[in-house]
């Protein structure tokens, strides 16, 4: 799946967790910092994730989130 396709289907995804608009969220920016999610909803969002995309993060590789783009980057890795 391409990067852009994914930005797309995660940020619908994020916008059921967030009460703001996403549309012009900072992708580079931290994730925390950029979304306002703690880590229960994070949690729920990753699920929420690995269910539309079909796929299966690691608790391991959560800690590599750092940014939406590295959620979105690692998305499309797995989707390819």
């Amino acid at each position: 799946m391409e990067n852009s396709e994914v930005k797309k289907v995660f940020l619908d995804i994020l916008q059921d967790y967030v009460e703001f608009p996403v549309e012009g969220l900072d992708t580079t920016q931290a994730f925390k910092a950029a979304s306002g999610v703690d880590s229960y909803v994070f949690i729920e969002l990753i699920s929420a994730v690995e269910d539309r995309f079909g796929i299966r993060i690691p608790n391991s590789d959560l800690r590599d989130f750092n940014t939406i783009d590295d959620i979105i980057n690692y998305i499309a890795a797995k989707t390819a």
